[in-house]
């Protein structure tokens, strides 16, 4: 050995996971003198997902079923009803306060009384601080939601995050569970997710405007639409996403569904507080319960 030397190492290394771990080594050289040299290493190894054919179909054809379906919704928007909702913003109030102050809350309280790592806690609240993306939209027709308020809420809610989720992340995030790392919000998907809204909506309005006759058509085909992209989105994501399930735990288990439903059943209660019909009870709280994580 000399300090000219080149030595080679060939390490094999199977992946059951996708994680990110260190490896730590260390290697002894015996010089000409017959001195012991050690050298400590360490290698950080992070194993991803493979590129497969199943995920480019999955992520490619997305986007595009997303977008048909919103502007399909859009032709069956009511611009007197969404007047009306702007104008006298009760029920756009009310979601307002479920979303910003009641799911943040709800996931502040749930991790602290899971006791999670304070990356997973700080994850948790994220969630519960994101605002409803145009997914709630689909679920509001499927359960006989009110569509119209439930597009104007979608698109409040995340004109709201530009300011609410600062205020919580930078807040009650930073000084609960992380205060010596940086928060990040990514403002870019935040006004991804707003146009993703706004567009194809739009244009489905447009479509109804110069072609009524299209409403009784799509209102007749769009909820058996919702149901067959639901199962093919669920089976799909399911088969793509499977090695996520060896991740969960049972206190994961356990955390995953409660703050989703916390949020759905305790904003319907505060909606039938506030004297609201069923139809508008159920539209909020599944726009409170179901948050919008693409940006996350």
């Amino acid at each position: 050995y000399d300090n000219k030397s080149i030595i080679n190492y060939d390490l094999k290394i199977y992946a059951k996971y996708i994680n990110q771990t260190d490896i730590h080594y260390f290697t002894e050289f015996i010089n000409i003198k017959s001195h012991i040299h050690t050298i400590n290493c360490s290698i950080i190894l992070i194993i991803s997902q493979p590129q497969r054919l199943r995920d480019k179909i999955f992520k490619n054809f997305l986007p595009f079923i997303l977008m048909l379906i919103a502007i399909q919704m859009g032709i069956l928007l009511d611009i007197e009803v969404l007047k009306e909702l702007i104008h006298r913003p009760i029920q756009i109030s009310i979601g307002l306060v479920c979303q910003y102050i009641l799911m943040p809350l709800i996931a502040f309280s749930i991790s602290n009384f899971f006791q999670h790592e304070p990356l997973y806690s700080l994850g948790l609240f994220v969630l519960g601080c994101c605002p409803g993306g145009s997914a709630l939209n689909q679920w509001t027709v499927l359960f006989d939601g009110d569509l119209n308020l439930s597009a104007i809420m979608t698109f409040a809610s995340t004109v709201a995050s530009f300011f609410m989720m600062p205020l919580w992340l930078y807040t009650l995030g930073q000084y609960a569970f992380l205060r010596q790392l940086k928060i990040r919000i990514s403002f870019l998907n935040l006004l991804q997710s707003l146009l993703t809204i706004i567009l194809p909506m739009g244009l489905g309005m447009l479509i109804s405007h110069f072609i009524p006759k299209l409403k009784p058509i799509i209102k007749c085909i769009l909820k058996p639409t919702l149901i067959f992209f639901t199962c093919y989105f669920f089976i799909f994501a399911a088969f793509v996403n499977y090695h996520l399930l060896f991740y969960i735990d049972l206190k994961t288990a356990l955390t995953i569904p409660l703050l989703p439903w916390s949020g759905f059943l305790l904003s319907c209660l505060f909606a039938w507080i506030c004297r609201q019909d069923w139809k508008r009870i159920i539209t909020i709280g599944i726009e409170t319960g179901k948050t919008n994580i693409y940006f996350i």
